[in-house]
């Protein structure tokens, strides 16, 4: 699902990724920049930079964020406001 006006509507850090809750469309590289396998393959990611994927698998990550949206657009996060 593409970002509305660019805005996501989910942030989470890559580590407490839920791929069954969320769809994520990019990685940002954090203050520090990281290293995360995305499909399979291992990228690094620049501090303040971002890598736009459709990621359907993740691991590692530590420092990076993932952003996306919620798979159900009805209900929304549990986790907001």
């Amino acid at each position: 699902m593409p970002k509305l006006n660019d805005i996501y509507t989910i942030i989470v850090a890559a580590q407490n990724a839920n791929i069954s809750a969320h769809t994520y469309t990019e990685i940002y590289g954090g203050s520090a920049g990281c290293t995360i396998t995305v499909n399979d393959v291992p990228i690094s990611v620049g501090p303040a930079s971002n890598v736009a994927i459709w990621i359907r698998s993740v691991s590692g990550g530590v420092g990076c964020f993932l952003l996306g949206e919620n798979q159900n657009v009805i209900q929304g996060s549990t986790l907001l406001g």
